[in-house]
């Protein structure tokens, strides 16, 4: 449960930081200033903010003209999606089939602090005998 708290948080902070880059590449080409490198907008949408990048271009009306930028981006959408739903493929599948746990030899301690190991149990046998006292034929 942490862990998918902190993999939330994680995705939220990020695309925040996109969204913000995006914003303020936006002001910086008002103001006719320094811009901010595509490349460093594409890899803060990379690395998990595509949805506050994709956002940001089409609220902010940024880079949506720039046919190369907006076709990496789309890619990037696409990748994420598809490593998305692989991800929840795969832990469907797993919940659809539950790992079966392997026998292993529990040991107790006695009261003399020696080890003693317990037999496993005999896994139960299957017959295909019918059961004794009732003919073979019914």
């Amino acid at each position: 449960m942490l862990l998918a708290l902190l993999i939330l948080a994680y995705f939220a902070a990020v695309n925040v930081v996109a969204y913000r880059a995006f914003a303020r590449d936006k002001q910086f080409a008002i103001d006719r200033q320094q811009r901010t490198p595509e490349a460093r907008l594409l890899f803060w949408a990379a690395l998990g903010g595509w949805c506050g990048a994709k956002y940001a271009q089409q609220k902010l009306r940024h880079k949506s003209y720039k046919q190369p930028f907006g076709r990496h981006l789309n890619e990037i959408g696409m990748i994420q999606g598809m490593v998305l739903g692989l991800f929840a493929l795969t832990f469907g599948v797993m919940m659809l089939f539950p790992a079966v746990d392997s026998p292993s030899t529990p040991s107790s301690k006695t009261a003399s602090g020696a080890s003693e190991t317990r037999p496993d149990p005999a896994p139960p046998s299957i017959s295909l005998r019918p059961p004794v006292g009732r003919p073979a034929g019914l």
